[in-house]
């Protein structure tokens, strides 16, 4: 269905043989789901601000099935999740993108939506949960496409393709849920994959610049920093200088070729060209 692209996990000891672990201590209810949802046959380890932050949307089936409804996705996004998806795929180019990887999969019909319009050109979809990608496989079989995308189990920071295997490599709303040092190193493997002469696209949360009302109000920031811990630190990262930062450790530049702000700027897509140093 999906492979496993991880990197091979140590021996229990050096002999080979199983270790003899202690006596897992009792959980409260609230610890147990946690760690019942992040349990993982695969051998890949789950990132722990995964775990500990997002279990209940990304790790939990329950959530999974509640989380992927167009209604649920669109109200989260306070109306705005067709504009984001049209504007991504506008930008992403699909008739022209050549070999395209999305990195960590997304709820909604972004992926559908893209297979089609890529037309049969390949798309590929990382993922370092074994659950969004069964998800996400499940709903490529309903629309007919699981033979046009290649699901892959990994992790973001640590990409096991290729220096400059793909022509478009984009992310949809991950950055603001990766803390600060795992958002660097994603960038620079996406950087890293990404050929010189190809594409970068992102969709996020657009700056704080106190323009939109919802960055105005202490309890609505309050709000998103208690929902998404780590978007506050991305509401004052310079996306530009991030990205350019990660393209120079691999001998690259970056150009923005455009930005596109939505609703008053809550919510932006950028399109940059990567081109070699």
């Amino acid at each position: 269905m999906f492979k496993n692209r991880s990197m091979e996990i140590a021996a229990d000891a050096d002999d080979g043989t199983a270790v003899a672990l202690p006596e897992a201590p009792r959980l409260g209810w609230l610890a147990a789901l946690r760690a019942a949802a992040a349990a993982t046959p695969d051998g890949l380890p789950l990132p722990d601000y995964l775990v500990k932050h997002y279990w209940w949307a990304y790790l939990w089936r329950p959530a999974v099935w509640f989380f992927d409804h167009q209604v649920i996705i669109n109200a989260i996004v306070f109306g705005q999740y067709r504009k984001l998806t049209n504007e991504t795929l506008r930008l992403l180019q699909p008739h022209s993108a050549g070999s395209t990887l999305l990195i960590a999969s997304a709820y909604g019909n972004m992926i559908t939506k893209l297979a089609g319009a890529l037309a049969g050109k390949p798309l590929t979809v990382c993922d370092v949960a074994p659950i969004q990608l069964e998800h996400v496989h499940a709903k490529l079989v309903a629309a007919g496409l699981d033979q046009r995308v290649q699901l892959d189990l990994m992790n973001a920071e640590s990409l096991d393709y290729g220096r400059d295997q793909f022509d478009t490599a984009f992310m949809f709303l991950l950055l603001h849920e990766l803390p600060p040092a795992p958002r660097r190193r994603a960038l620079d493997e996406m950087l890293r994959v990404l050929k010189p002469g190809g594409s970068l696209v992102l969709a996020e949360y657009g700056a704080d610049a106190h323009r939109h009302w919802f960055h105005r109000v202490r309890l609505l920031r309050w709000i998103f920093g208690s929902a998404e811990p780590f978007l506050p630190s991305l509401w004052k990262e310079d996306i530009d200088a991030l990205v350019a930062a990660s393209a120079a450790v691999h001998g690259k530049h970056v150009v923005a070729q455009e930005k596109v702000s939505i609703f008053r700027g809550f919510y932006r897509v950028w399109r940059y060209r990567v081109a070699q140093a």
